[in-house]
């Protein structure tokens, strides 16, 4: 008597199937929408806000505590020169980057990840994980909840390591061979690499439209720098809004 053959399940199809566990919520969208409005959004924003603004005053505590205690002078004119370097370099993103990055890092995540920084390398991907390990959509109110645990722990971890780091690593990196430590240039590709792959094996169509757009604008256009991630956003969004209108590229898992 012959062994009956067992198919091979991959974990994708496990996952379509509701073998692996979702924290999707059981309720009903107007219901969940509802909780949302009246009780989450509203505490997030204060608390988001409160916190903003207390970060905005620590900033300035260190040259504040130098010119009151120690007498230190201020030349305004040299700090607004470098001011205004600044602003004409990093403004586009303080628009661009909120824009581009919260449908997945959501809304406490979002006050989370611009206060704490390491958005791109950090936040971000890890974000993205969480949701995927969750199975839920990015956007979506369970979403958001995950999101902002994800997050959340992030700081606290990224606490500790970076003391870890502080006594540890700087010790270490030095001992490394030249070539070992060029190879940390090429860490934060990586992780655009892998996130890159993770949304475009979804759909790999708009993967594939994406890349080729940045490669053209990037590489080709001629565009300063600053314009390229605002051109592409953009370009992606108006994409993405006509084929959902027309039903286009849309995967059966969507449908």
């Amino acid at each position: 008597m012959q062994p009956t053959a067992v198919p091979i399940v991959d974990e994708r199809t496990r996952r379509l199937e509701g073998d692996l566990p979702s924290a999707m919520s059981p309720l009903g969208e107007a219901e969940k929408e509802a909780i949302f409005r009246a009780e989450y959004f509203p505490r997030a924003h204060r608390i988001g806000l409160i916190t903003s603004l207390l970060h905005v005053v620590i900033f300035f505590l260190p040259p504040l505590y130098l010119m009151l205690f120690y007498g230190l002078p201020a030349d305004w004119g040299r700090i607004m020169q470098g001011a205004a370097a600044t602003w004409s370099t990093s403004m586009p993103f303080w628009f661009i980057e909120p824009v581009s990055y919260f449908l997945v890092l959501g809304t406490c995540g979002t006050y989370i990840s611009f206060l704490a920084g390491n958005i791109a390398n950090f936040r971000l991907p890890v974000s993205a994980v969480a949701q995927e390990v969750a199975q839920v959509k990015e956007g979506s109110h369970e979403g958001e909840i995950i999101s902002a645990l994800a997050i959340a722990v992030t700081q606290m971890m990224i606490t500790a390591s970076a003391l870890t780091g502080a006594i540890f690593v700087g010790a270490v990196v030095g001992l490394l061979p030249v070539p070992v430590v060029a190879a940390f240039d090429w860490l934060l590709p990586s992780i655009w690499g892998a996130i890159v792959a993770q949304f475009g094996l979804r759909n790999w169509r708009y993967a594939a439209v994406a890349v080729t757009a940045s490669v053209v604008v990037v590489a080709y256009s001629g565009l300063p720098g600053w314009s390229h991630i605002p051109i592409l956003v953009v370009a992606m969004v108006a994409l993405a809004l006509f084929t959902h209108k027309r039903r286009i590229w849309m995967s059966e898992e969507t449908d």
